[in-house]
């Protein structure tokens, strides 16, 4: 990763903050540096994810909405067949 970084930046960061990706890097034995880089390439990564994840989900809703439907008219059926 590092011989790809050719642009420095510097960054201001609460000392919190500072400490949370210290603790974090040390944890994952990497610098700080390649904390960081991670962690925003990991964000970018999750709007990806994240638009796969709400399709995935829309279409599970999608089929429970249709499974839940057929389930509510065999329940109606039954209701009526029982009344006769």
């Amino acid at each position: 990763m590092g011989k790809h970084l050719g642009v420095a930046y510097n960054l201001r960061l609460p000392p919190e903050l500072k400490d949370k990706i210290a603790a974090s890097a040390k944890e994952l034995n990497r610098s700080m540096n390649a904390d960081i880089v991670a962690r925003l390439e990991q964000s970018f990564e999750k709007n990806v994810s994240s638009d796969h994840e709400i399709n995935d989900l829309r279409e599970l809703l999608q089929q429970s909405m249709e499974t839940n439907k057929k389930y509510f008219q065999m329940i109606t059926e039954l209701i009526k067949n029982n009344e006769n």
